[in-house]
This record gives structure tokens, C-alpha cells and sequence, in this order.
């Protein structure tokens, strides 16, 4: 079945909560595992995000995103060990004019890396899965942030699905013609992806015109800084609570890496 939207319809503890107070967990996340390069302890945060996930009760509707998860988990695992250096060498490749070294603190970086994008993804599915794009306009209205800027932002949010959904019809319409494009090599499928990418890109061309007379008709450029919703959104204990432990557990992580010395592999680098 083709998804056309991020949100999952739930009735959960994270549904209910105000998006502000989601969009802060979301920011500290991100600045936790930001504060580990050692995959032991950014495990802890991939953790704590897969939490909230079943908690949600959303990942299982986020099985589109796995091969790419997948293929970015071994890109940067296999990668950043090339571009990092640490002193326990496992490896060599001697090459005509140059030796590329591979050294066990490097390994464990990109593992640490793969797994912090990894802990910052998911925890990003997660608030857009327990999150209405209705709702967040009226939490970063409510942030002072100018309505213009928040509109843009919630139309790419609302359209990155959208398109998605019109790839995988477009997809299936080519495969219906004949146009096998889940065989053969990595160069043939970049050939046979041409009948995909070029009526895609036409139809984002055509919904981004749609899009501008239906803001124009609906006098977007006329109307006032004072702006009402149809929904409205709450802010309570439990939302106060998510944020001060956030940031409470953004300063104890920061704290243990850069004050005591805990959950480093390269210290030289973030």
C-alpha cells in the first residue's frame, strides 16, 4: 500500500503530547547522540529512540525507509574509517605511490556515526509519525516564528510523502508497460530509472503550480500577521516534564563526554 503521509493515526502517551514540547525531545535527541563518537554508548541513544517509537506504536508503519537505513548504516560504517585515523592499526592497503591504513578506533567511529544517524532518524520518523503538519504550523506559530517561513517549511514536510506516493504509482505503472526496474546491475538501473525520474519531476513541476494559484487564489499575500487555526494544541505536565528531562539529559550526556571523559573513541573529534 502506497503511504502518503508520515502520521500515523494513534491514540498514544506521544499523540497527545504538544508538538513544542516533541520538537525539543527531537532537538535534544540529535544533541545527545552528537555528544558520543563511541558506538557502546551511542547505542544508548539509538535505544532510547527505538523507545519512543514502540511507544508510538508507528515504526512498523515505516518499513519504506528500511533499505535506506540499511544502505546508509554500511556506507558510513565502511566510509568514515577511510577519513578518520586512530593508532591501532588492523589493517593496510598497500597501494603503487600511497599505504591507506584502517585502525580499529577508526572502525568503531564509523560504527558510532552509523548509529547516530541512525538514532537521529528514527527519532525523526517518529515525531512526524505522532505529529499532525496542522499541528506543528500552529507550535511554531506559537514560537513567534513568521508564517511564511513556517508555511514553506510544513509544505516540504507535507509534500516529501506525497512524492513518494506518486514514485511508487509511477513505479508500478512503469512495471505494468514492462519496464523492469528492479533487475540487474547498479548502471542498468540507473539507465531504467529514466522513465521514473521524468514524469515524476513533470508531476512535481505541475503540483508546484497547483500549489502557487492555490495560495494566490486563497489571498496567502493579502492576509494579516494575525492568523487563526482550526486546530488547536495544548500545552501541559507532561509536556513540561519531556522538556526539562530533554535538556536535563542533553547537559548529563555533554557533561560525561566533555567534563569526565566517558563515551569517547577519537577525542580529537565530535
Amino acid at each position: 500500500m502506497v503511504q502518503f503521509t508520515l502520521y500515523v493515526d494513534k491514540n498514544t502517551f506521544l499523540h497527545r503530547l504538544d508538538p513544542r514540547s516533541k520538537l525539543v525531545w527531537l532537538v535534544c535527541v540529535w544533541i545527545w547522540a552528537l555528544a558520543f563518537n563511541n558506538p557502546i554508548w551511542v547505542s544508548f541513544i539509538f535505544i532510547i529512540s527505538v523507545g519512543f517509537g514502540l511507544l508510538s506504536k508507528s515504526l512498523s508503519k515505516f518499513g519504506f525507509a528500511i533499505y535506506g537505513l540499511i544502505s546508509l548504516f554500511i556506507m558510513s560504517a565502511l566510509m568514515w574509517p577511510f577519513f578518520r585515523h586512530g593508532e591501532t592499526i588492523i589493517y593496510a592497503f598497500y597501494l603503487p605511490f600511497t599505504t591507506i591504513t584502517v585502525e580499529y578506533e577508526s572502525v568503531l567511529y564509523g560504527l558510532a556515526i552509523a548509529m547516530r544517524l541512525y538514532a537521529m532518524i528514527t527519532a525523526s520518523l517518529v515525531f512526524f509519525a505522532t505529529t499532525r503538519i496542522e499541528d506543528l504550523s500552529v507550535a511554531l506559530y506559537k514560537l513567534k516564528i513568521p508564517y511564511g517561513l513556517i508555511f514553506g517549511i510544513t509544505t516540504i514536510f507535507r509534500f516529501i510523502p506525497t512524492m513518494y506516493g506518486e514514485a511508487q504509482l509511477i513505479t508500478l505503472a512503469q512495471e505494468a508497460r514492462g519496464v523492469d526496474l528492479r533487475r540487474g546491475s547498479l548502471i542498468e538501473k540507473a539507465k531504467n530509472a529514466a522513465p521514473m525520474i521524468t514524469p515524476l519531476f513533470v508531476t512535481t513541476l505541475r503540483r508546484a503550480g497547483e500549489l502557487i494559484m492555490a495560495v494566490e487564489s486563497r489571498g496567502f499575500l493579502m492576509g494579516g500577521e494575525k492568523r487563526s487555526f482550526y486546530y488547536e494544541i495544548n500545552f501541559g505536565i507532561a509536556d513540561a516534564l519531556l522538556i526539562i528531562l530533554s535538556i536535563a539529559a542533553a547537559i548529563f550526556f555533554h557533561y560525561l563526554r566533555w567534563v569526565l571523559g566517558y563515551g569517547v573513541m577519537l577525542p580529537q573529534y565530535l
